[in-house]
């Protein structure tokens, strides 16, 4: 019996469940609503991501990358996939670049060329020609182009369907089914269309120097959302319809974010997200009225309930990820922070899960309507 090995998982797992202990444990909101651990697994145990190539119609295939439901996950060095159900279906281990999404997944190679994309069952899904780094979101893949100024979208065939240039660096990009928006250094936004046609590209302009440095794309791509600029910052809400695009929505931002700022649709467009200086900031985009919450340092992802007022952030600042509850508009009910290298959150209406270095977590959200 291996008992350091036991020791260490045992350690880990305590970590996690008491540091969701005290989230659930911090939100005083009455006997209906509550957060429930369910499960937390360890991915370092978790069988090894199968590799089969071309060669993979007669090849035998965990019947778990089969079902649906499947969740990837990418924390540190590792990448895989996993079940609602709590099943680490499987986990993979390399020092190189990784992108991975429900749909696919890639392992730069050290040279970044002719990057293989392979399914979560492990056959070949396309080999992404010439140089650069690939970017794998959903069904899409994406290859940016070294020297940082053009990215190319590939078919399912492994042939570029569209290419755009630029003479700056992107800062900013977001896709989802409907397109693609690019923010780039000198403070140009487009957005092209998923048959490859552009919708738009301006420059918002307004600040002092002119860069995007978020942007993102609705499910239907009817809205783009943006923060711009330093010194007067902005943020900005570009509607897109019937060929026509124009701002709906602008408001300036006290402070300044200098780096790449999170921004975000929730799936159902309802709400847009974005980062400040002053924390997160919440657009309700039918009535155009911003609320924000005071959550500091990085945000790497906010979760999304259709229909529900409850969601939950992910942040970073000095080392340490914080959890946090927010109920709409902007009242901030719980949170706690913890000590990590990597961590993820993937939230699926009620269901919570959280990644923490070598260990996953769900968390279910009970009571809300």
């Amino acid at each position: 019996m291996n008992i350091k090995g036991n020791i260490k998982y045992i350690v880990t797992g305590s970590v996690i469940f008491l540091a969701i202990y005290m989230f659930v444990a911090a939100i005083p909101i009455g006997p209906d609503v509550s957060f429930t651990p369910v499960w937390t697994r360890d991915i370092s145990t978790a069988p090894a991501l199968p590799v089969l190539g071309e060669n993979a119609k007669n090849a035998a295939t965990p019947e778990s990358l089969k079902k649906p439901g499947l969740e990837a996950f990418v924390l540190g060095d590792r990448l895989g996939y996993f079940l609602p159900d709590g099943t680490i279906v499987g986990s993979t281990r390399t020092d190189e670049r990784i992108s991975a999404s429900s749909s696919a997944w890639a392992i730069y190679p050290g040279d970044a060329r002719n990057t293989s994309v392979h399914n979560p069952d492990g056959s070949l899904r396309m080999t992404v020609p010439g140089s650069g780094y690939v970017h794998v979101d959903g069904d899409r893949t994406y290859l940016f182009i070294p020297g940082g100024c053009a990215v190319s979208q590939f078919g399912p065939d492994g042939k570029p369907l569209w290419t755009r240039e630029h003479t700056a660096p992107i800062t900013a990009f977001h896709s989802s089914p409907a397109g693609t928006v690019i923010g780039y250094a000198d403070g140009l936004i487009a957005c092209v269309r998923s048959d490859g046609t552009e919708a738009f590209s301006f420059y918002p302009g307004g600040s002092n120097y002119e860069i995007i440095l978020g942007a993102a794309i609705s499910e239907d791509g009817s809205l783009i959302a943006c923060v711009s600029g330093i010194e007067r910052q902005r943020f900005i809400l570009i509607s897109v319809k019937d060929g026509q695009y124009k701002i709906v929505y602008h408001a300036w931002l006290e402070g300044n974010v200098r780096e790449q700022a999170f921004v975000d649709f929730e799936k159902n467009s309802a709400f847009a997200f974005f980062q400040t200086a002053k924390g997160l900031g919440i657009l309700d985009v039918k009535k155009r009225s911003v609320a924000f919450v005071p959550i500091a340092g990085r945000i790497h992802a906010v979760g999304e309930c259709p229909g529900d007022s409850l969601f939950v952030a992910l942040s970073e600042s000095e080392g340490s990820y914080t959890l946090s509850a927010i109920e709409r508009p902007n009242h901030l009910i719980a949170k706690t922070t913890f000590r990590a290298k990597d961590a993820f959150l993937i939230q699926r209406e009620k269901a919570v899960f959280l990644g923490l270095d070598q260990t996953i977590s769900r968390i279910d959200i009970k009571g809300v309507k």
